[in-house]
């Protein structure tokens, strides 16, 4: 396994070499609309699932229960059909978002920034030069870190913040899911809090525990999300021998239970699960970094930020009907980020497993944390909104969600001291 996956890197390097004076055409997503369709039954549930084949969807979310919505992206030319299709049905629907490209062109920057803001989403390149400041900024402070490189060849780069020996640690990945691109703008500005803050509660969660923090983990995805297309989830290795499907859903990759229930193994899903498990690099050589470079039982919270969907999700993904050892104390930290969340522009988010709360899910990020490192709090935390924009937030969001996520974090962290985690 490990030739082969450092044949894969080597072929990775060699692709974007020889890729490198190749520019492909930008995907426009020009009057694509997203519906939310409401779910009452399984027959219209299997249904839904079913049209996947027959339209060329993109499901934006994923839902567990009965009378919620999905969120279904649709091209011009198969709305009518599809309109068609879900009244056959009496599946109840409405529009969300009537020009999908519209919202994309609002990204763009509207001012020219003279350095790194959060007024503004910022592409990898940024992000790492903005890193190397900080790095040279607070030098006995930040710790520069790398897990390796990407199938693509981009190096995966992350920073710990500690200011003082002996801290527990939190761990966070971020963008593991490319057109996510809330969490790295939310995760850079907490990464300028733990450093710079002036308020004594974010200055006494900053030097309390040590933090591990990967502000891109998907940097392929990402990269390919801001030149190419917008709407791009997975990584960007070769899914199956035809060169048709590309991808992997890195948060279906770990080494627990993987493939069991909530990804698929067809190449061309946006939730295929790889070909084995830690198949991909990306994921491969984060769980060896933590495996041979943090020191054993130094983590103790573990977060995946995502969007969107306003969720704390902890383990079980796989089943609904069992609870994992720690799952009290998983819901007194939960409830701790939710709480301290709302106080500021009352934004709910909802806490509680991913199997009864949302939907289930093997070979994701959290459930190994807990299961094969023993990490107590091991948490999927699913930014705004509910839908309304979705993967696509506006510029002026990023301040609102990066500053409630901040205080969220502040109440996680009492939480679990409250509780003896750290």
């Amino acid at each position: 396994m490990k030739s082969l996956g450092g044949l894969i890197v080597f072929l990775g390097v060699l692709h974007l070499i020889a890729g490198a004076s190749v520019t492909p055409q930008k995907v426009r997503y020009d009057n694509y609309k997203v519906y939310e369709a409401t779910i009452e039954n399984r027959e219209q549930y299997q249904l839904l699932q079913s049209l996947d084949n027959e339209f060329a969807l993109d499901f934006w979310n994923d839902i567990h229960q009965f009378g919620e919505h999905y969120d279904v992206m649709v091209k011009p030319s198969e709305q009518s059909p599809f309109e068609e299709r879900l009244q056959q049905h009496n599946i109840k629907y409405k529009v969300k978002i009537e020009n999908v490209q519209s919202l994309i062109d609002n990204e763009q920057p509207k001012t020219r920034s003279y350095g790194f803001d959060w007024e503004n989403f910022h592409t990898l390149d940024e992000i790492y030069k903005w890193l190397d400041e900080i790095i040279e900024r607070y030098p006995d402070i930040v710790t520069p870190f790398e897990i390796g490189y990407s199938y693509e060849g981009r190096l995966i780069r992350g920073i710990k913040i500690s200011r003082k020996p002996g801290n527990k640690a939190v761990f966070i990945e971020s963008n593991i899911h490319a057109r996510e691109w809330i969490t790295s703008a939310t995760i850079t500005y907490i990464i300028d809090e733990l450093l710079a803050s002036r308020n004594p509660g974010v200055q006494k969660m900053a030097e309390s525990v040590d933090w591990w923090i990967i502000p891109v983990l998907n940097v392929d995805g990402f990269v390919y999300s801001h030149e190419v297309n917008r709407m791009w989830r997975k990584s960007r290795l070769p899914s199956d021998p035809s060169g048709k499907c590309i991808g992997t859903d890195l948060n279906r990759n770990f080494d627990f239970l993987w493939m069991l229930t909530g990804a698929s193994d067809d190449p061309c899903s946006e939730t295929y699960a790889g070909p084995y498990a830690e198949s991909d690099p990306e994921i491969n050589q984060m769980t060896k970094f933590i495996n041979t470079s943090i020191p054993e039982d130094t983590i103790k919270i573990y977060i995946s930020l995502h969007s969107y969907g306003q969720y704390v999700l902890s383990p079980w993904g796989h089943t609904a009907t069992e609870f994992p050892e720690h799952y009290d104390e998983m819901m007194y930290v939960a409830k701790g980020f939710a709480d301290a969340l709302y106080r500021r522009y009352n934004t709910v988010f909802t806490y509680g497993s991913s199997a009864t709360t949302l939907y289930e899910v093997s070979g994701s990020g959290k459930e190994w944390a807990y299961a094969v490192k023993g990490i107590k709090i091991p948490f999927t935390i699913e930014l705004r909104d509910k839908g309304e924009y979705g993967f696509i937030l506006p510029p002026e969001m990023i301040l609102p969600v990066a500053k409630e996520v901040l205080d969220g974090f502040v109440g996680l962290i009492a939480a679990a001291k409250e509780i003896d985690i750290i």
